[in-house]
């Protein structure tokens, strides 16, 4: 009995010893890229996500090591003698050991200078600890799918050396295209078909569900309420939330101390229609029904991916315009905004175009001095959406009264022209595009008040963007190219210590991104602290004090985050 033990277990050892024998230039790329990985970013990040990433660079080491590996033998390159692979062995192991020691304190040190930089307490020992296996079992997961890749290239290889005329490289080029051609066709036809259909099913089910209060809303001036097209159903979840909830005109009247209207706010939810168009036709319509084109403020929003418009920045707007102001916005996903990005990318930009459009139309016909001042707005993946119905600045000078977005994606135009034709001298992080005459861009409220470069025409476009928001400077080019908001001077959020490293920090702000709202607002994605002066910047309500937007502020911070 004990000898069957022994032997089970010399298999057991035996086997996990190959599945861990490594290549000892992947070995030392790796644990490179492990080092890399740890080294701080943009947000900081608990200890499961900090071994995701750090076991993520280590693979991506590891195959780079395997590759030159690879090549070097492929070329024939004279390799050293066992006796000193053995010594080399030996000596680099105990160095790699201390190393790994060495590092682990130092992310810890890193992480907790990020914490400090964006308000979070810092890590504990205990914290980083779990660094290591959680990166442990990030590589076991990544050496085992490239295991049985290397397994399936094998198969395919001995298959087509069976054809004898073609040579003997030229049979490997051959396996390793049709393994890559597989694996491209089974990770599109499987798994993502599966994982979009999963989403669906899954994000529909919520779309019908109301969050907690949420009640029917039995104002005419709201979209789902009497008289209204929209039916209270087909608003969805977030639409729904959107009608029934912000300042009444009793809140408004009582924080002023002035006489208020009841705002108006107009949705077309997914339901509510069958095609955008037919949505955004439906918003005008709703806006004509509750009189919004007779109101003094005319706000055009994009949502994000799920249809989600900003509680803050719906409610400071109308607070601050006295109730006398109209919202409306229409929902062309019920997805994340990430799934929507990656799904429904095209849904968001033909929403925000065809939504001002439609409403743009009708605004154009009313005479000018009795029309409401138009506006476009858009936070996150509905900035993106909502650039898609302008072209440059002067179609902000001739078809709005201003814009205001808050954490524009880099890819978004027209932004990313803004950004990239900047003046000269400018940082990437706060542009100036064409002396800042019509287009500027804060990261907090000392940059929207500041009276640099110069004067500020009319209209206003305003792009709110945190130095430290990943959403905003996360990029494909950070693969292989290192991006001028890493090359200049860091922001106020950004540690000092941040490098660019070729795939690693791609990899880094895109795991940065799913934790841009954990931070404490004022960094990260989060814009509410600057949304108040934001407003009043753009839109510029007559007879606003500094005391009532101070007073504003002070109430829209207290707002739980939702």
């Amino acid at each position: 009995m004990a000898g069957g033990v022994k032997r089970v277990a010399s298999v057991v050892t035996r086997r996990v010893g190959n599945f861990y024998h490594l290549n000892f230039l992947g070995l030392a790329f790796g644990l490179y890229g492990y080092f890399l990985a740890l080294t701080p970013t943009l947000m900081p990040r608990n200890a499961f996500y900090l071994g995701l990433i750090a076991g993520l660079g280590f693979a991506i080491g590891y195959g780079i090591g395997v590759l030159v590996s690879y090549i070097w033998r492929w070329l024939r390159v004279p390799e050293p003698t066992p006796a000193i692979k053995s010594q080399t062995w030996r000596t680099a192991l105990p160095l790699f050991a201390m190393l790994i020691i060495t590092f682990g304190f130092e992310a810890a040190s890193w992480q907790n200078e990020v914490r400090l930089l964006v308000g979070e307490e810092p890590l504990d020992g205990a914290s980083i600890g779990n660094v290591v296996w959680v990166s442990f079992v990030t590589l076991t997961v990544v050496l085992l799918v490239s295991r049985l890749i290397r397994g399936l290239t094998h198969i395919i290889k001995r298959q087509v050396a069976k054809v004898r005329i073609l040579p003997r490289k030229l049979v490997t080029l051959l396996s390793v295209g049709i393994v890559s051609a597989l694996l491209v066709m089974v990770f599109n036809g499987v798994f993502v078909d599966s994982f979009k259909d999963f989403a669906n099913k899954t994000y529909s089910t919520a779309n019908d569900r109301d969050k907690p209060g949420v009640e029917p809303v039995t104002s005419s001036l709201r979209s789902g309420g009497p008289d209204s097209a929209v039916s209270w159903h087909s608003l969805g979840r977030e639409g729904r939330s959107f009608v029934a909830t912000g300042p009444s005109q009793a809140d408004i009247a009582e924080f002023t101390g002035r006489e208020a209207a009841e705002p108006i706010r107009v949705y077309a939810g997914y339901l509510s229609a069958e095609t955008l168009q037919e949505r955004a036709a439906l918003a005008v319509e709703e806006l004509e029904r509750t009189g919004a084109f007779d109101r003094q403020i005319l706000v055009v929003m994009t949502a994000t991916g799920s249809g989600w418009i900003e509680p803050q920045t719906a409610d400071a707007l109308e607070y601050m315009w006295g109730g006398d102001s109209a919202l409306v916005t229409i929902q062309y996903s019920y997805l994340p905004s990430w799934m929507s990005l990656i799904f429904n990318q095209k849904d968001a930009t033909d929403a925000g175009r065809l939504l001002f459009e439609a409403v743009y139309e009708r605004w154009s016909q009313l005479p000018e001095d009795e029309r409401p001042k138009l506006i476009a707005y858009g936070l996150s993946l509905g900035s993106f959406g909502s650039q898609a119905a302008f072209s440059s600045a002067s179609d902000y000078l001739q078809r709005t009264d201003g814009a205001l977005y808050a954490g524009t994606p880099s890819f978004a135009e027209p932004w990313k022209r803004f950004t990239t034709d900047r003046d000269s001298g400018s940082p990437q992080i706060l542009p100036v595009y064409q002396d800042g005459q019509t287009l500027r861009f804060a990261a907090t409220i000392d940059d929207i008040m500041s009276t640099e470069p110069g004067p500020w025409g009319q209209p206003r476009v305003l792009y709110l963007q945190h130095p430290s928001d990943p959403v905003v400077w996360w990029n494909p080019d950070l693969i292989l190219q290192k991006p001028d908001w890493l090359s200049e001077t860091r922001g106020y959020d950004v540690s000092p210590r941040m490098q660019w490293y070729p795939f690693i920090t791609f990899i880094q702000v895109t795991i940065d991104q799913f934790f841009g709202v954990d931070v404490p607002n004022g960094h990260g994605h989060n814009y509410p602290p600057t949304i108040v002066n934001a407003w009043r910047a753009v839109t510029q309500p007559d007879n606003w004090t500094d005391a009532e937007n101070a007073k504003l502020q002070e109430l829209i911070n207290q707002y739980e985050r939702s």
